[in-house]
């Protein structure tokens, strides 16, 4: 495997028609090269049908590293951008990751678009693209509820109180069009686990996200999710299984301070102590036997300076023009047109934000697999506006002044440094 070579056609490659793209932009690549298509990869390695899933990684990505699989371990860690892992490779010869890379693959993929937690996770859960889902981002339009909606906790944006739109009767376990991954590992025998903090277990995204869930198991903190985790793979030691977890810390420091401060290594250098003593080292051969381990990001981040923020107030004529604020991600906004007030809106973005943003209209965004091939669910275009934009370097547009200084570091856009993500890939038994 050549990374270089990889990673430079993660970075340079262009569907027919995109080419006149910035040159930092990555395009999603469902073909393949994604982590869209680890759900095909999980399932093929463990015998099951992949049928109606995005293809699988590459077959050269991972080599021989599926052939007798009984189990796989994929643990989700938010906002672990590639560019930020091997900065911190680079820096500590000591980390755990750098052994396991020996022993297996650690590579290059692209997350999918938009490069956001809810609609990545939802396509991991899946294994479907997100025209087919339709949770595209953390703020929508849901036009069956009439509503802008945060869109991981589901509460209105105008009252943010999670779990509201549950208690007014929203049905989170059939929100989401398509079943997941679980449920169709299920059919066929194959059973499913996760690991997840105890705060996140009982949401409306977890509820959709979990269904055909074999069952869930909570942690609290960092050493006991990977105690944990271990407790979990040796229950279950006879099953053909896929456990799963997730760990948030990295994505809600680099909100906090930026994607390139101290924090953010201090956080991937606790996870490798804690991972090597806790898991690695306290499984026996019986636990290692046909396992494979798999270790990703949804997403990196990009530093997001206030000075680099357009703030909506700012420019009445076009806050004018819409009949809801941009909401889907600050760096991907969806713009949501008053009727007859089409062409003030593209005029306007054109000749104030051209050096900031690329515009697409929903169309274009549809018919470019920016969101992925398949059929569109039914609510994605209303979900998406009239109008996307793709932000250029730190840019991001936000609502009102507290939001300008809310976040050091965002992502959702296509910039390297959200689109590129690592994935580690080893046999436990190796």
């Amino acid at each position: 495997m050549n990374l270089e070579s990889l990673e430079r056609d993660l970075r340079t490659y262009r569907p027919a028609g995109m080419e006149g793209l910035p040159a930092e932009f990555v395009w999603p690549r469902y073909e393949g090269l994604s982590v869209g298509n680890v759900p095909a990869t999980v399932a093929q390695a463990l015998g099951a049908a992949t049928t109606g899933l995005l293809p699988p990684l590459r077959s050269d990505l991972l080599g021989g590293l599926t052939d007798g699989v009984q189990r796989v371990v994929l643990v989700l860690l938010d906002a672990l951008g590639w560019e930020q892992l091997r900065r911190v490779l680079a820096q500590d010869d000591e980390l755990v990751f750098h052994r396991l890379a020996e022993k297996g693959r650690l590579l290059p993929l692209t997350t999918i678009f938009p490069s956001t937690t809810n609609n990545v996770l939802s396509t991991l859960r899946t294994g479907v693209s997100p025209v087919r889902h339709g949770l595209l981002a953390y703020e929508l339009y849901l036009r069956e509820w009439q509503m802008a909606v945060e869109c991981i906790t589901f509460s209105p944006l105008a009252y943010r109180a999670p779990g509201q739109l549950e208690a007014w009767g929203f049905d989170a376990e059939h929100f989401l069009p398509v079943p997941t991954l679980s449920q169709q590992l299920s059919v066929q025998g194959i059973l499913s686990y996760q690991v997840i903090a105890n705060r996140l277990a009982s949401g409306a995204l977890s509820q959709m996200h979990y269904r055909g869930l074999r069952q869930v198991y909570t942690h609290h903190y960092a050493s006991d999710l990977w105690f944990t985790l271990r407790a979990a793979l040796q229950e279950h030691r006879g099953e053909r299984f896929l456990l799963s977890a997730y760990w948030s810390a990295v994505d809600t420091l680099a909100h906090r301070h930026g994607p390139l401060h101290e924090t953010g290594p201090n956080e991937v250098r606790a996870l490798s102590y804690l991972f090597k003593t806790i898991f690695l080292d306290a499984l026996t051969p019986a636990d290692r036997e046909g396992t494979l381990l798999l270790m990703l990001a949804d997403h990196g981040q990009i530093t997001t300076p206030p000075e680099s923020a357009i703030l909506l107030d700012d420019h009445p004529v076009l806050r004018d023009a819409l009949y809801l604020p941009p909401l889907g991600e600050s760096r991907i906004p969806f713009f949501y047109i008053r009727a007859g007030q089409e062409t003030v809106v593209w005029d306007y973005l054109r000749e104030h934000f051209s050096t900031q943003f690329t515009f697409l209209s929903r169309d274009e965004v549809i018919r470019s697999g920016l969101l992925g091939p398949g059929e569109p669910y039914s609510e994605v275009p209303h979900r998406l506006g009239d109008i996307v934009g793709l932000a250029h370097g730190n840019s991001f547009i936000v609502r009102d002044k507290e939001l300008v200084h809310k976040l050091r570091g965002r992502h959702g856009g296509l910039t390297h440094q959200e689109m590129l993500v690592p994935l580690l890939a080893v046999r436990l038994d190796g």
